[in-house]
């Protein structure tokens, strides 16, 4: 669909664009291809910036029309906070400040939509509803209540019409990264429109609250073994879409480290329960809450954690796991080559200097040299490796980037309670651990066999179809030679059984000789001798065969 297509797109377009013009980025809108569009249809208009304006850095001005463009913009630059490969850390640092600063809507217009979601008049289900909001966010806003049981729960409902706002700005969106791709290399870089394809996704997946409840779920039965974590319970009969209804915990926000400490809690052991309960998350569960900031945290009696807020989660394949493994391996082991190969394999299809990255991260492993992994700063690496990658033109992807931004705001949560945290002091065991998983025998094993697998469902594979698109040709393996293959594969394997029966032959005769077992002659056993002297003959005989294949083969 064409930018121009609707009335209220195109209303919205000028509105966001004098948004832009307001905050002085002018140039901005030339580089995204927008003024054309704009100008063509009478709408842009020329106007002073104000002073007070000029006077504030790039990134805190567009914080601010971010603000102001509404609740869709406020979480790309949520999304924007979380990609520490693409803008710089002043930059990332205005954006964090977009958290919850949303204005909050009446009760009373949100009633309907908690009728409508529950099925029901509210009255039936809970016997009273404070309307003061205890948060309010850009999507939804939070009120407690009590259920008609007498338990304390909290309602978080999705505000009227935000739905079809959001629908409408990623439409804008779409076609800006477009635009924004076709008309300016600078920003293709940014890769604009798979950005906005992840927010899209991210976005919509936020709209529905069932997927934030059952991300709470999933996260609470990964974690059942540790007892001072708490997860909020998710009442199910009343969640839907619009509506989550979720246990009331009253504890003291992380951020208030006085009243922790009057409490007699002890702050140090509260932060490094939470880098522990991270570090499992990502490192064995794959499936992580991303974004740990003091916020969304409570600390109860006995030193326990609540975690709250399950909208932004982030994943990670086992392979993903490893390849974190390997880059923090590589840097400890003063192996650049290993940590150049996994950053290469992000490059998604970029050409990569490989020589050149290799020398830029030698650079920065030198400056890590004998630091003990429990000591590393695993902030500063990352960062460097980040720079790394914008010098070289290369975005991490989607899912790295969620796990690095979240890595650095677990370490300045646990600095808030512990000026001494160190997050890297948590991870050492899981890491010392995945790697001697990694590199066990079992999983060594478990791997050859799966690319045996995989070679020989190769060769049993159907043959290509004839006329195909490259006539067959050079596509598989040709059907005349796969008979001839399986034999040798056959023979190999029954070759393989006659050598480790051969060597099983020659130890046991070397033990039956030297142990002297009965019958005997001369003082030496009868069956060791023959065991051991048939073992050799057989071996002789499997050396012959083998020099004739290779001379056949020649």
């Amino acid at each position: 669909m064409s930018l121009l297509d609707t009335g209220r797109d195109l209303r919205r377009l000028n509105e966001l664009t004098g948004i832009l013009l307001k905050y002085g980025f002018a140039d901005m809108i030339r580089r995204l291809g927008l003024a054309g569009s704009v100008e063509q249809a009478s709408k842009l208009f020329r106007q002073s910036v104000d002073r007070d304006m000029l006077n504030m850095q790039p990134g805190e001005r567009l914080r601010h029309a971010l603000e102001e463009m509404g609740p869709t913009f406020v979480k790309l630059g949520q999304i924007f906070a979380t990609r520490v490969d693409l803008f710089p850390m002043e930059w990332i640092e205005e954006f964090e400040k977009l958290q919850d600063n949303a204005r909050a809507i009446p009760f009373d217009k949100l009633q309907p939509k908690i009728e409508k979601s529950l099925g029901k008049p509210m009255d039936k289900v809970f016997a009273s509803v404070d309307p003061k909001p205890i948060g309010v966010a850009s999507i939804g806003q939070v009120h407690r209540a009590v259920t008609r049981s007498g338990e304390q729960v909290v309602l978080k409902v999705q505000k009227p019409g935000i739905r079809a706002r959001i629908e409408s700005d990623l439409r804008l969106l779409d076609q800006v990264a477009k635009l924004a791709a076709d008309n300016s290399a600078e920003l293709r870089r940014y890769r604009p429109v798979e950005l906005v394809r992840e927010f899209d996704r991210s976005l919509t997946r936020e709209l529905d609250f069932t997927s934030e409840s059952r991300n709470a779920d999933r996260i609470r039965e990964n974690m059942k073994a540790v007892k001072w974590l708490v997860v909020p319970k998710v009442y199910w009969e009343y969640t839907s879409a619009a509506l989550s209804v979720q246990q009331f915990i009253d504890g003291i926000p992380a951020r208030q480290t006085e009243r922790i400490e009057d409490q007699g809690l002890d702050r140090k052991l509260i932060a490094r329960r939470g880098a522990s309960l991270a570090w499992k998350m990502v490192l064995e569960d794959g499936f992580f809450h991303a974004d740990p900031h003091p916020g969304n945290f409570l600390i109860l009696p006995g030193n326990r954690i609540a975690m709250l807020d399950y909208g932004m989660v982030g994943k990670l394949t086992r392979a993903r796991q490893e390849q974190m493994v390997q880059i923090m391996k590589s840097v400890v082991m003063q192996e650049p080559e290993g940590c150049a190969s996994v950053l290469a394999s992000w490059s998604d299809g970029v050409p990569v200097k490989h020589e050149q990255m290799t020398a830029d991260i030698e650079d920065i492993i030198t400056r890590y040299y004998g630091i003990p992994l429990a000591e590393l700063d695993a902030t500063a690496l990352l960062m460097d490796i980040t720079a790394l990658l914008r010098n070289h033109d290369l975005v991490l992807p989607s899912d790295i980037a969620l796990l690095v931004k979240t890595i650095i705001t677990l370490e300045g949560f646990g600095r808030v309670l512990d000026p001494t945290f160190d997050v890297m002091s948590e991870a050492e065991p899981l890491i010392k651990r995945m790697v001697r998983i990694r590199y066990s025998p079992g999983r060594l094993a478990r791997s050859l066999g799966m690319r045996a697998l995989g070679v020989v469902d190769r060769i049993y594979a159907p043959p290509p179809a004839v006329g195909g698109p490259r006539g067959g040709a050079g596509n598989g393996i040709d059907p005349r030679h796969l008979e001839r293959l399986v034999a040798r594969l056959e023979r190999s394997q029954y070759r393989l059984v006659q050598t480790w029966l051969t060597v099983a032959g020659i130890l046991c005769g070397s033990l039956l000789l030297a142990g002297r077992v009965a019958p005997t002659i001369w003082d030496i056993s009868v069956f060791g001798l023959l065991i051991l002297l048939s073992s050799g003959t057989w071996s002789i005989w499997m050396m012959l065969v083998a020099r004739r294949h290779l001379r056949e083969w020649e």
